[in-house]
């Protein structure tokens, strides 16, 4: 009965393609900011097909990964855009990581192209994919096409690799096909819920699998998403202020991002929805987030089943904290060392299954 979970979704769309709707119906309306730019629907979808045009003409396609090591930017959100328009996958690759990590990443993908930024060149570990800094070759982009690429992209194709360190300490890529992406984006439009008229703060660090919710999802439904640099996400006061200014009413975070801001005066605001997942959500930190915000919801999910499985909306004197219910076309079952149901109420091993699972581990 608990995983009673089946709902339609766009299951033969790509995340570009519900992207792109929205470039045609609310052309004038900003989608993305990002330090001192701001693109609308119209503009963000005219870059990224450029780009997507220049990217095929390099080779890429359906199978193919593309890096991107970019800083959190306007930039980096058409490069990802670009990446998949032009039917091809997306690798994230943190600035931050030391050189043996992205060397190994970019290896370990046989990256065909690493989308980057000028600025971000020097040190860059050597490799075999081929350098496009979208900053400095944006004029050669520009003569691109502006119309959306004809592709022949499935819901079966990868949307993106991320790496995760799993439990040898070794990165493994995690491959996730557009069908598993789209049905957890139409899952989380619906629970804990975001319409167009939502703006949503993105703070989190771009190589984690939850990023692609702060990216994606406010840009399938219409919706505006403003991206802080990680300085700004990293300072409580510079983040408290951004999320005042810029009117946010969703934020997803790290129970650590939400004590840091519960532990300076922040307010909050009765127009917030708060998501928080990644760590355990304590009770205590609950009762103090559920009066500075209109809805919490604590969110619970490994990568290999897309993000976000479970969810669950917190109320007033809770108690423990659970990780809640799964989302659409997900099951999760409690299951013994012979992999059988155990009764409720003994405790088991973890099981996820249904549409979010990964395709597998690379290589």
């Amino acid at each position: 009965a608990w995983n009673r979970t089946v709902a339609s979704f766009p299951e033969d769309r790509c995340a570009h393609e519900l992207v792109a709707e929205h470039a045609t119906r609310t052309p004038d309306a900003v989608a993305v900011a990002a330090g001192e730019l701001s693109v609308t629907y119209a503009e963000l979808d005219r870059r990224a097909n450029q780009l997507a045009h220049h990217l095929r003409g390099l080779g890429c396609g359906p199978g193919v990964l593309v890096g991107v090591l970019a800083d959190r930017s306007v930039e980096l959100v058409t490069a990802e855009l670009a990446i998949l328009k032009a039917g091809a996958a997306y690798v994230p690759l943190n600035p931050s990581y030391p050189n043996e990590r992205l060397a190994f990443m970019l290896q370990d993908t046989r990256a065909h192209v690493l989308l980057t930024q000028q600025r971000l060149l020097e040190g860059l570990p050597s490799c075999e994919a081929r350098r496009i800094c979208v900053d400095t070759d944006s004029e050669d982009i520009k003569k691109q096409s502006r119309e959306n690429p004809v592709g022949h992209t499935t819901a079966e194709n990868l949307a993106y690799v991320i790496h995760t360190s799993g439990s040898t300490g070794k990165p493994k890529g995690v491959q996730i096909p557009h069908r598993a992406m789209v049905n957890f984006l139409s899952s989380m439009r619906q629970k804990p819920g975001l319409t167009e008229r939502d703006v949503l703060l993105a703070v989190t660090n771009l190589s984690f699998d939850i990023a692609a919710l702060e990216i994606f999802l406010p840009l399938t439904v219409g919706g505006r998403m403003v991206m802080i640099s990680g300085e700004v996400a990293t300072d409580a006061r510079q983040l408290s202020e951004k999320m005042s200014s810029e009117h946010i009413t969703v934020m997803q975070a790290t129970p650590a991002t939400w004590h840091l801001l519960s532990g300076t005066g922040w307010q909050g605001s009765k127009d917030l929805k708060i998501l928080c997942g990644g760590e355990a959500l304590s009770p205590e930190l609950a009762t103090k987030l559920l009066p500075k915000s209109s809805s919490l919801w604590n969110l619970y999910g490994p990568t290999e089943t897309t993000i976000w499985s479970a969810f669950h909306q917190v109320q007033s004197g809770d108690g423990p904290i659970p990780i809640g219910r799964p989302i659409t076309n997900t099951q999760i079952y409690l299951l013994d060392s012979y992999l059988q149901p155990v009764p409720i109420g003994v405790a088991g091993e973890l099981h996820i299954g249904g549409l979010g699972l990964a395709r597998g581990y690379l290589n």
